[in-house]
């Protein structure tokens, strides 16, 4: 009974784990996004063309943390990505309810 419950306890675990790192994920892809729109309207407003110094200095005055595990914040190709989250491309990600094929 014990090594059920002990088995039972390990899945509930490894479940809320997984959980977790995907809300981590979302709140990071949010927070990316939401870091792009504002910049691309800062340059856009301030008629002020990118820059790495320029992008530093806006994450400083954006004064919220972007990646809540701390990934690095980077603008490459007109898009806000995390070292962390933002690895895979888009469309990379496996739904869980898909059929592989064999």
């Amino acid at each position: 009974m014990i090594a059920v419950l002990g088995i039972i306890a390990a899945i509930a675990v490894l479940s809320i784990g997984g959980v977790i790192e995907k809300t981590r994920r979302d709140v990071c892809d949010a927070n990316t996004a939401e870091v792009e729109r504002q910049y691309e309207r800062h340059l856009h407003l301030e008629g002020v063309e990118h820059s790495k110094a320029a992008f530093g200095q806006f994450l400083l005055d954006f004064g919220e943390e972007v990646c809540p595990v701390d990934g690095v914040i980077h603008y490459v190709d007109s898009e806000v990505r995390c070292s962390v989250h933002s690895e895979e491309s888009p469309g990379d990600d496996e739904d869980e309810e898909d059929v592989p094929f064999l």
